[in-house]
């Protein structure tokens, strides 16, 4: 299962259990992600946890690796 189809079946059952709207349930599971991807990319913190989902981590040569490639970019 790809990453979009599971991020859809997860909207869809919960807006199925609590009976909200698709949209606004996507808002708000993508919501959780970005956050997710900003705090990374900031790296200021050890580990991020989403809970039902579990803690993430960066490793830190990734990160340094990620970053060295921004400044590349932006030259």
């Amino acid at each position: 299962m790809s990453k979009n189809a599971f991020k859809e079946k997860l909207c869809r059952e919960i807006a199925e259990e609590y009976g909200a709207p698709i949209d606004e349930v996507r808002q708000i599971v993508e919501s959780q992600f970005s956050f997710l991807r900003s705090t990374v990319e900031h790296g200021a913190f050890d580990s991020v946890r989403l809970p039902m989902f579990g803690r993430f981590y960066v490793n830190p040569y990734r990160l340094h690796k990620i970053n060295l490639t921004k400044v590349k970019k932006n030259k």
